[in-house]
């Protein structure tokens, strides 16, 4: 009888509204018969719809009251049930207290004591604290209990007003173990370019072929040490596949394929040869991982070669990089660049150039060149660049009174305003988004070509229409002077700009005594030809007695580090215009006896500029990669942000002895 009354009162209870409203229409109704009109009848009517629905509303709570879910038979099934599920269950309150778990449980957690009334955050895993618990989005975790890994499904029940956690754990150590095997065994693809064979072997074209039998084994070999296949598809360039489980091997051995490679002796003679190496450590079918890994070796190629670049799903690695590169004889890739650039020319409304941050000669002179050969092709074109830069006043005094030079040079606002949606973007000397004279035209741009002779330092995100990157060209200004040639008639390159692109060959080769070769040479031919004059190139380096004084105060404070690497800290405040000052105390600080590399430091606002040169002997690029800089083998630089003079000058020391000790 009870039992029925707790019925009635639930049902009295639910339906409290309606039985409120049920009264006021029964007593509209008795007041409505002793007035006129149609009120009684409109109470009334109403009245019976009203009690039609509460009475349907009642019978259908009253069946609802015979379901069968608070039957004490099917709570204590449900119980049953859950105590021997063969699956470990828990629950566990809003604080994380452990209130009840079942026998499995037990036997997978290997718990010697009882656990209620215990943090499930101290006594089984951190990941399983009850914030994370009581969150939607955590509705499943991973959680390694006695050695055997689980995935731990979280759901949220409420009972007597309080929140409770109800864990079912699923064992998925045979299923991770199974997608383990099946990743490591996961086929990976490798190109393989011996970047310098036919530059080692110029002068003993007899041993060609046993130099290329060699070097076929010593491939073989690597491969089969990795259990991969490795075949030439073409000459001098290796298809390699193997399983993702060897690739650490590589990487802790730092691809020492590489040294092998270089250290090679044909008929008791020692051949430097060095190669590209691209892998690509990424999900996808196998065209995908083969464009990628193509993708690597071109960057390994980029950066100047005797490098493995390594694309992981977020990071790419690089490894060795240690040799100078040797510069190619043919010209054919200028031949085809040249005719690229000028289709692309061609379909475009206007041409914007632009090189770096803190321009010099090199980026300026390519940049001239670049828009002598837009305007042979009819096409508006203007240069990105700070026309107040102290540095670049003599080359745009040697400009100064030419009307074709009057609107040519343009600052970054005007640049934007002159973005369009068929723009052609060209970016000389520089290849790293950061250092850009402006990202934000760049990452504007549908189409972007990059010239330049810096190693390449990663992808691009804007992928570049040409990316025409020759680390072992002396220059850009060399580079432009070849497709220059490939374009224009003979003459028709003033020669106010063949001064200024031989000065950029000039600045880059120290006067043609490093980085040069043939290709070079054959430039400043052509140059000469068009009427570049030597004496008035070399103008363009004159600075004033001031200029001259102050470039010596960045040779006041030097101090030579690992015996042969001088590093030169100036504790002054320098300006903008002292990035070349320290940029030449950096060369002469090469001519110290026993000195291979040269650092020079200054503060140039919130930021501690480095330039860097060497000899040979260390990739200087890679020293300063480590500090967020790049630039070439034996000329490099780096702008720091956030650190004191002291602590860039210790980071700077750490990278050395990271390239030093490797």
């Amino acid at each position: 009888m009870k039992k029925k009354s707790s019925g009635i009162a639930r049902i009295l209870k639910k339906r409290k509204t309606l039985f409120i409203a049920e009264t006021i229409l029964f007593l509209l109704t008795i007041i409505g018969l002793g007035q006129e009109g149609s009120m009684f009848g409109f109470c009334f009517v109403s009245l019976i719809l009203h009690t039609l629905l509460l009475v349907y509303l009642i019978l259908k709570d009253a069946k609802d009251l015979k379901c069968p879910s608070d039957n004490p038979l099917l709570s204590g099934m449900t119980l049953d049930f859950v105590k021997k599920l063969d699956k470990p269950v828990m629950i566990v309150n809003k604080a994380g207290i452990i209130s009840w778990y079942n026998d499995t449980f037990i036997e997978a957690s290997g718990a010697k004591t009882a656990l209620y009334g215990k943090s499930i955050t101290d006594e089984i895993s951190h990941t399983l604290n009850s914030a994370r618990l009581f969150r939607e989005e955590y509705s499943s975790l991973e959680v390694t209990l006695e050695n055997v890994q689980y995935n731990v499904s979280c759901r949220v029940i409420s009972s007597s007003g309080e929140d409770f956690c109800v864990l079912l754990w699923d064992d998925i150590s045979e299923l991770t173990y199974v997608k383990s095997q099946l990743d490591s065994k996961n086929t990976l693809i490798a190109f393989v370019v011996i970047d310098n064979f036919s530059e080692a072997m110029q002068f003993v074209q007899d041993k060609s072929k046993t130099a290329s039998a060699v070097i076929a084994g010593e491939l073989e070999s690597w491969s089969t040490s990795i259990g991969g296949i490795i075949k030439e598809y073409d000459r001098d360039k290796y298809f390699l596949a193997f399983e993702k489980s060897n690739l650490e091997t590589l990487r802790e051995n730092k691809f020492e394929i590489l040294d092998k490679l270089r250290n090679l002796t044909i008929d008791d003679e020692a051949m430097q040869f060095t190669a590209s190496i691209g892998v690509a450590c990424v999900d996808g079918t196998l065209s995908e991982k083969e464009a990628a890994s193509r993708s690597c070796v071109d960057l390994a190629l980029q950066r100047g070669g005797d490098q493995a670049v390594v694309k992981m799903d977020s990071t790419m690695e690089f490894y060795g990089g240690r040799s100078q590169t040797v510069q190619k004889k043919t010209k054919v890739r200028s031949r085809v660049v040249a005719n690229e650039l000028s289709a692309l020319m061609n379909q475009c409304s206007n041409v914007i150039i632009m090189g770096h941050k803190y321009a010099d000669h090199d980026c300026i002179a390519s940049s001239v060149a670049v828009s002598r050969m837009a305007k042979h092709l009819g096409k508006q074109v203007n240069i990105v660049v700070n026309i107040h830069d102290f540095n670049l006043k003599a080359i745009f005094n040697s400009l100064r009174g030419n009307k074709e030079y009057t609107d040519l040079f343009i600052d970054r606002e005007y640049a934007q305003e002159l973005m369009r949606a068929d723009t052609l973007l060209v970016v000389c000397d520089v290849n790293n988004v950061k250092l850009f004279e402006v990202p934000e035209i760049y990452e504007a741009a549908s189409n972007v070509v990059i010239i330049d002779h810096h190693r390449k330092t990663a992808d691009f995100e804007n992928e570049p229409k040409i990316a025409y990157i020759e680390p072992a060209a002396s220059s850009v200004s060399e580079l432009m002077s070849e497709i220059l040639e490939n374009v224009l008639s003979p003459g028709e390159l003033p020669p106010v700009e063949a001064n200024l692109i031989l000065s950029g060959i000039i600045l880059d080769t120290k006067q043609f005594t490093k980085n040069t070769g043939v290709r070079t040479f054959g430039a400043a031919l052509y140059l000469r030809s068009e009427g570049a004059s030597p004496y008035e190139a070399q103008k363009l380096f004159r600075t004033s007695v001031e200029d001259f004084m102050r470039e010596s105060q960045f040779e006041n404070n030097i101090h030579v580090y690992r015996d042969c690497i001088a590093i030169s800290t100036f504790e002054g405040k320098a300006t903008n215009s002292d990035r070349i000052a320290a940029a030449k105390a950096a060369d002469r600080l090469l001519s110290i006896e026993g000195v291979s590399t040269s650092f020079v430091l200054c503060t140039i606002g919130d930021e501690i500029s480095i330039s860097a040169r060497s000899d040979g002997n260390i990739n200087v690029q890679l020293v300063l990669e480590a500090l967020g800089g790049g630039g070439h083998f034996d000329a490099a630089g780096a702008q720091v942000k956030g650190h004191t003079m002291r602590e860039v000058l210790q980071m700077l020391k750490e990278s050395i002895d990271s390239f030093l000790n490797v």
